[in-house]
């Protein structure tokens, strides 16, 4: 009798404690979730889970707008950001069973006009080499083509930029996150079906799983009156970042981050790719062999020791349009999103049958974070613990954000005067810049990028300080002017805070004088010529 009690009190306990590690009540999270969002001054999110064939929560927080409230729902549209790679690299994946491609093909045996800096490179570039970060390109290389939206840049200036852009890690070694070549993936995949990037990603993906508040392209009118705008912070206050740019065109970017989709749509999808390429109502898309190689961790992310402890791992990496870690001694695939004003995150736990989406218009890292391990910790056995608070001490709140680290004037290796440095430059994959006088101020403008626009002061001999009239970019950068062997001005440029995003690629710029408008003007033709002859 005594050994049944022992018995029966062993299994108590040990109930006991498997009961604490269970994920909140549906209530729970929800507050959880509202706190956050409350805290961080996040103005609109939507949420979604299910775990083991059943939801457990798909809702809206808040609103779409500020300045016009409209409650968010599971079918309000947000942008996804980069989770939308994963989309990009499905599509392939269909090609691929289609016999139209192959993972290993040669991109120049798709795409001719394809070039990067090295010649053998060039050659040797795969299809997979697109997708998995590690082409030998700096992080964020060339994304001064993409953002600030709205800009003038195009597909082909994508294309033929990249041979200008430097090479300045170990192909197929290091990893550098990039968004151009998740774009040339999109022109291939337009290249080898005969149909546009999107066209394509909508009917062959989104039609079939039957996403109807999911859109590869620009977003119908008809569906733009349920659409979450971006927003940040200002003075204080939260503010519409620039009007949701779901217009009428296609845009540059969509292959790599450029998709609309809902909470309810992307919670439809990640449960696709859970079941193999099976969607909810029985339609295979997609071998499950694809999904595999779609999940197959391939280039090695770096992972600190303090991420290591945070999350009970022990390895990082990147897979096709997925990243892939162990935690707890879980498998979880997953990919953020980050865009101005909206950040967006999905997870998937096949061994607990378990899918999740966050989506949020505002871009609130600490929000972000504190969601992602709120949400996941939970089913992976964890404790409890007030996540927003750690990432908060960590990072700073919205309302005490931490003071990024600024660097002081590099220095400059030419004498050159306010008014010796008025002129046009050209940078061969940014284009065009003007530097001129107004009345007592100096400006600096960018031809393709209308707004990349703002004052320059000198803060060193040779080195200005510009500051751009937008200040939702904060993004400042140092001006530095050089000469080269023979004897010709050259302007580089260098972010002012460890703080500025690695997207404003400024170290990749290398602006050359331009000398009277009609060699301008012929600079300017040159470059077309480029693209023309693609």
């Amino acid at each position: 009798m005594k050994k049944i009690q022992v018995v029966v009190l062993v299994c108590v306990s040990l109930l006991a404690t498997a009961c604490s590690r269970q994920p909140e009540s549906r209530s729970e999270t929800v507050a959880t979730i509202e706190k956050i969002l409350r805290e961080e001054r996040v103005p609109g999110a939507a949420v979604g889970i299910w775990h083991k064939g059943e939801p457990v929560l798909l809702r809206g927080f808040g609103v779409t707008d500020v300045d016009h409230p409209h409650p968010v729902d599971a079918q309000t549209l947000f942008k996804l950001a980069s989770t939308t790679k994963a989309f990009t690299t499905a599509g392939l994946a269909l090609l691929v069973e289609q016999g139209k491609l192959q993972w290993d093909s040669r991109v120049v045996d798709y795409l001719p006009q394809f070039r990067l800096e090295d010649p053998w490179i060039t050659r040797e570039f795969r299809v997979v080499d697109l997708l998995t970060h590690r082409s030998g390109l700096g992080a964020g290389a060339g994304d001064l083509m993409l953002w600030p939206q709205p800009n003038h840049f195009t597909r082909a200036d994508v294309l033929s930029g990249l041979a200008y852009l430097p090479i300045t890690g170990s192909f197929r070694a290091d990893y550098a996150y990039d968004n151009l070549l998740y774009i040339v993936a999109g022109e291939l995949i337009a290249a080898v079906s005969g149909e546009s990037y999107e066209d394509f990603v909508q009917d062959q993906l989104l039609e079939k799983m039957d996403l109807q508040h999911c859109f590869a392209g620009p977003v119908p009118e008809s569906a733009r009156d349920n659409l979450a705008d971006p927003h940040r912070l200002e003075n204080g206050q939260l503010v519409v970042d620039t009007a949701n740019l779901a217009g009428d065109e296609p845009i540059v970017l969509a292959a790599a981050g450029g998709m609309h989709c809902s909470a309810e749509d992307m919670l439809r999808w990640l449960r696709t790719m859970l079941a193999g390429g099976v969607t909810p109502d029985g339609t295979r898309i997609f071998s499950e062999e694809s999904r595999d190689r779609l999940w197959q961790p391939v280039t090695l992310m770096p992972m600190s020791p303090e991420r290591a402890e945070r999350d009970g791992g022990h390895f990082y990496a990147y897979a096709l349009g997925w990243r892939v870690q162990d935690m707890n001694g879980k498998r979880v695939l997953h990919h953020t999103g980050s865009l101005s004003g909206m950040y967006a995150w999905v997870a998937v736990v096949p061994e607990e049958d378990l899918a999740m989406v966050v989506l949020m218009n505002r871009s609130a890292g600490v929000a972000r974070q504190a969601l992602i391990y709120s949400l996941l910790r939970p089913y992976l056995g964890d404790e409890h613990r007030d996540w927003l608070a750690y990432f908060q001490d960590l990072y700073g709140g919205a309302t005490q954000p931490a003071e990024p680290e600024h660097y002081p004037p590099p220095e400059s290796l030419a004498e050159v005067s306010d008014t010796q440095l008025s002129g046009s430059y050209r940078d061969p994959w940014f284009g065009e810049i003007r530097i001129a006088g107004d009345g007592d101020t100096l400006r600096w403008s960018s031809q393709k990028s209308p707004r990349l626009a703002g004052d320059l002061s000198q803060a060193e001999p040779g080195v200005w300080s510009l500051r751009w009239d937008d200040r939702s970019l904060e993004a400042d950068a140092w001006l530095i002017a050089q000469r080269d062997e023979q004897g010709r001005l050259v302007l580089t440029m260098q972010p002012q805070s460890r703080g500025v995003d690695f997207s404003y690629d400024f170290p990749d710029l290398r602006f050359e004088r331009v000398d009277g408008g009609q060699q301008m003007v012929g600079s300017v033709q040159a470059g077309q010529s480029v693209q023309s002859g693609q």
